[in-house]
């Protein structure tokens, strides 16, 4: 049974393959696809068709790209732009924001009632914290969650959060937990 040829052609560079600059976000890059003998990596493929290596040129050097491919040197090209590097965002930690929802409740301060109502959504949300029931009484509607690690099972009523009140308290999670904006 023949195996499937190789289509490999490598991910896009991080630099010019003529004349070794790195590549800037927003950058204009010339990209094209040269037929080689054997794939880049000839231990996967191991079928011995033909594969493709990708080479990226600056717009400098992307006339020499272009005349290559026009001359049928290179089997397809493009143009496209740099993109800007994704910013990384920084990670919720689940564990301290159970330990730290696990404290405010302990404590059942009557000011703290709005954090302590998000914190155990957005964990909910996470599904850090299980409802093991929701019912109401004479304090409103009230959730009751299950925290692991040992299954304490606890109580939080419901708070009424306007926009400004939420968008403070998302803020103000943000600088506890270092997430930044």
């Amino acid at each position: 049974m023949t195996s499937a040829p190789s289509w490999r052609t490598g991910r896009r560079g991080e630099s010019c393959a003529a004349c070794g600059r790195a590549f800037a976000a927003g950058e204009s890059v010339v990209s094209s696809l040269h037929e080689t003998e054997s794939p880049p990596d000839a231990d996967a493929a191991g079928d011995g068709a033909p594969a493709f290596a990708r080479r990226d040129a600056c717009d400098a050097c992307a006339a020499d790209v272009t005349a290559a491919a026009e001359s049928a040197a290179a089997y397809s090209w493009w143009r496209w732009t740099v993109p800007a590097p994704e910013q990384k965002r920084a990670a919720f930690d689940l564990g301290v924001a159970r330990e730290f929802l696990v404290r405010l409740l302990r404590e059942d301060e009557p000011a703290r009632a709005p954090l302590r109502y998000l914190l155990a959504l957005l964990l909910l949300r996470k599904r850090v914290v299980r409802v093991d029931e929701q019912f109401r009484d004479e304090r409103g509607e009230v959730l009751s969650l299950r925290i692991p690690p040992d299954e304490t099972v606890w109580e939080i009523v419901a708070v009424e959060l306007d926009e400004a009140a939420t968008e403070s308290l998302r803020e103000q999670l943000g600088q506890l937990f270092d997430l930044g904006d």
